[in-house]
């Protein structure tokens, strides 16, 4: 910092407080004058998340509801959803054991009901209760639902194609009825994922090896198409995740970027058969997680991949269901320069249909006031988001508790070629 006490020497000696004053006074305005412009470069003002919230609310209702629809959130306190179920700002809500905790099903399911009922005059469309009840280790709403063990532990004593299919359908079926009690109707399940053959060493959360049901992608998928279709039969869509795979996936997205580094080729002919044959013989959903993969998409998230989501999914598999994130509030994807909002952009750009929140109420607004703004700057595909509100509209009017008739016209399209479990 230059001051100017040179020029002060002409103050007499006996006046030194005065030479103190004026150095001082000196040394403050030429730091104003240098550091103060320095600031204003560039150093756009913070907005915080009071400001976006009143944004998001003030906002006109058919915007909010057109980006809206296409979020999933959870809650710890039900009056955080109140103003938001009211302007069809949400197209769900994700239920988990805070929410259940010392509740009875028939208190949560008045709960859910109520959710339901503010929105029916608000949202677009049917709203979406969704849950992660997978049994064994992942089991969110049990109590007040029954513990089950983990389906590939259950799988484990049967012998025969037959014993699977019993046990399969059984598990299947006593978790659709209970979750069909509450109201239920999007359960994020199966775990698809090729089961690791050890628990990786940085794996906290993921817990794969406990969560995967087999290591053989043939058992995989007829485990799964059997369990979606059960839980289908009660109106509950299920989930096929974690796409592109988890497996090979050597640091946990909940908590780190991380990255499959698998070839294409090693992909197709393992990984990627259950998610393949699945989409084409099942109504299901699919979850796409944050691992990048590097084959397709050195940069992004899967999540956020126009290469994966829009080129691999839509255009090559010729995928029509809805496409799920995983929750944006993991490492992998809120850490990423701008954070969750851009995240949510990015995701809904690349073609993702529903934007998944499990954790804070209250992480929405930032992720909304993120689309508005989007929005206004013209980043998003207008023809991209009207296929996406098109398949929600789709799935959400098949899947609602509302309709008392399972319709027969659920489209389907033929079965997928079924691919060698080998690497050529």
């Amino acid at each position: 910092m230059k001051c100017l006490t040179p020029r002060l020497r002409r103050i007499h000696p006996d006046h030194w407080f005065l030479r103190s004053a004026f150095a001082i006074l000196a040394c403050v305005v030429v730091t104003t004058l240098t550091v103060a412009p320095a600031q204003a470069v560039g150093s756009a003002k913070k907005v915080t998340l009071a400001e976006k919230k009143r944004a998001v609310l003030a906002a006109p209702p058919d915007l909010v509801r057109k980006f809206g629809g296409h979020v999933i959130i959870g809650y710890h306190q039900s009056r955080q959803l109140t103003p938001l179920l009211k302007r069809g700002a949400i197209g769900g809500v994700f239920i988990t054991r805070r929410n259940a905790r010392r509740r009875s099903r028939n208190r949560l399911a008045q709960e859910l009901e109520r959710f339901r009922e503010l929105a029916t005059d608000n949202s677009l469309r049917p709203l979406w209760i969704a849950t992660d009840q997978e049994g064994g280790l992942v089991a969110h709403l049990s109590p007040p639902l029954r513990r089950q063990k983990s389906l590939g532990r259950m799988l484990r004593r049967a012998k025969t194609a037959e014993e699977r299919e019993e046990i399969t359908r059984k598990f299947s079926e006593t978790q659709a009825v209970g979750l069909s009690e509450l109201g239920i109707n999007l359960n994020f399940v199966p775990v698809v994922d090729l089961k690791p053959k050890k628990r990786l060493r940085r794996d906290r959360k993921t817990l794969l090896i406990r969560r995967a049901i087999s290591d053989d992608p043939d058992l995989i998928i007829e485990a799964a198409e059997t369990y979606c279709n059960a839980l289908a039969s009660w109106r509950v869509l299920c989930t096929l995740k974690h796409f592109p795979g988890l497996h090979g996936v050597k640091a946990d997205t909940h908590i780190r970027q991380a990255s499959l580094a698998k070839s294409r080729e090693e992909l197709e002919a393992a990984d990627w058969i259950p998610f393949w044959s699945l989409t084409a013989t099942t109504p299901a959903a699919m979850m796409i997680g944050h691992a990048k993969l590097e084959a397709l998409d050195k940069d992004n998230p899967a999540s956020a991949s126009d290469a994966v989501i829009s080129k691999l999914l839509r255009e090559e598999w010729g995928y029509d269901g809805l496409i799920i994130t995983d929750d944006l509030d993991m490492g992998a994807s809120n850490r990423r320069p701008g954070g969750i909002g851009k995240a949510s952009v990015d995701a809904l750009r690349a073609g993702v249909d529903i934007i998944l929140l499990t954790a804070d109420g209250d992480l929405v607004y930032h992720v909304l006031y993120a689309m508005l703004k989007a929005y206004e700057r013209g980043e998003f595909d207008e023809t991209m988001l009207a296929r996406s509100r098109e398949r929600l509209d789709r799935y959400a009017e098949r899947f609602s508790p509302r309709n008392h008739s399972w319709p027969d016209d659920m489209p389907v399209p033929a079965p997928a070629p079924h691919r060698s479990a080998s690497v050529n």
